[in-house]
């Protein structure tokens, strides 16, 4: 499939903004990235799909608020190509260095409800969800293509408790959703927020109003927190177009400017 690669490398050069930023970028690196991606799929195993997916939004939602447990979101672009199950590069890359990870998965299944979220090119995102509205923006503004990321929501989906953070090819050694260990570090902050959370909730000596109010402010730190974590990076030194159009061609992708 042919792959527009243009608008990964114009916020470069968008007015007062730095043209790179973090480590200089690495080729034999990311290409070496992009092989366990091809190997893993090669297998056949699909191991990201040892998480239990659930496809169906009002039910996982159903069962979110049953159990109490939070949403852990996976959205993606589907994509002609390679894979078995169809994926945008970005989220072939997530879920084979993120979600195949044992201690990862393990921890998904025993303290979220899973579900994956399919993106479509030229469609809006597909939840009007609070807490998920600002990917919807940022996929609304994005070319659409390889869109992809995780998010831990609250069961009333008004609140991210955490993020993995942006996912694009030139975040591939910076980002954390292409290292299983921040991920693994993001998903246990965002464990302990859901705990915190749980305890104002059953805090006793306190009126119905000063729950509410601490609630509020409880979720305004969280927030704010989340963002930090998860600020964007900008192309790294070193990084070029055709680098990417190279990264593309390795993992099977044809790509076209």
């Amino acid at each position: 499939m042919k792959f527009v690669l243009l608008p990964l490398l114009a916020m470069a050069g968008a007015p007062g903004l730095p043209l790179f930023a973090g480590e200089k970028w690495d080729q034999d690196k990311a290409k070496s990235m992009i092989a366990k991606v091809l190997e893993v799929e090669k297998a056949g195993g699909l191991p990201w799909n040892r998480i239990p997916w659930r496809i169906q939004a009002q039910s996982a939602l159903q069962e979110s608020r049953a159990t109490g447990k939070p949403l852990f979101i996976f959205f993606f672009v589907p994509q002609s190509g390679p894979p078995t199950e169809p994926c945008g590069l970005e989220g072939r890359l997530l879920r084979t260095h993120v979600l195949s990870e044992p201690k990862i998965i393990e921890m998904v299944k025993a303290r979220c409800i899973p579900m994956k979220i399919r993106l479509e090119k030229g469609k809006d995102y597909p939840v009007d969800w609070p807490a998920l509205r600002h990917w919807a923006t940022a996929f609304k503004f994005s070319n659409e293509r390889g869109f992809a990321g995780c998010s831990v929501i609250s069961p009333d989906l008004a609140i991210e408790f955490g993020n993995s953070g942006s996912a694009r090819i030139y975040e591939l050694l910076s980002s954390p959703a292409f290292d299983s260990e921040a991920i693994l570090g993001m998903l246990k902050r965002a464990m302990e927020r859901v705990n915190e959370e749980r305890s104002i909730l059953v805090q006793r000596g306190i009126s119905n109003e000063e729950r509410g109010a601490e609630i509020l402010r409880f979720r305004k730190g969280v927030t704010r927190a989340v963002r930090s974590e998860g600020r964007r990076n900008l192309p790294p030194a070193g990084y070029s177009l055709e680098q990417a159009l190279e990264l593309y061609r390795v993992a099977g992708v044809e790509a076209a400017e």
